[in-house]
């Protein structure tokens, strides 16, 4: 006699098929930027003051980001496909005109708001179309 298989339990197994493929694909791997620098090409959600661009630079687990005036600085993971901090993000102090100063409150508040983060060769994606940055390895 062959074992009679039911819709009910052919469901349930197909049930426990699904949430296993998607627990599988929940988590994503980071993002390795150890060592890349990256400039805007695109900007999403904010103008950038003319005549500047949004640079990036990863070394040693810490990031260095500029749009121009300061510099912020701090560490980093890209733990679960987002861009995380590890601390509080600090920057540095220069006396800036005030578009440049509102720029870099904008870029800081970008950045520590966890932003997706991916990578396809040697362009460098943070958040999305709405609120984001395209940006390209410049070596």
């Amino acid at each position: 006699t062959q074992p009679r298989v039911t819709v009910r339990r052919l469901a349930a197994s197909s049930l426990v098929l699904a949430l296993g493929l998607g627990l599988a694909g929940c988590g994503q791997d980071p993002v390795d930027l150890e060592g890349r620098s990256y400039t805007s090409t695109e900007v999403y959600g904010h103008d950038l003051v003319e005549g500047t661009t949004v640079t990036l630079a990863f070394e040693g687990g810490n990031l260095a980001a500029n749009a121009g005036c300061n510099t912020i600085l701090g560490g980093v993971s890209t733990d679960d496909g987002t861009l995380e901090f590890s601390s509080q993000a600090a920057s540095t102090l220069k006396a800036c005109e005030a578009p440049l100063t509102a720029q870099d409150q904008w870029l800081t508040e970008f950045l520590t708001s966890s932003p997706e983060v991916s990578v396809d060769g040697d362009t460098l994606t943070l958040g999305d179309e709405t609120s984001g940055m395209t940006l390209s390895e410049t070596g």
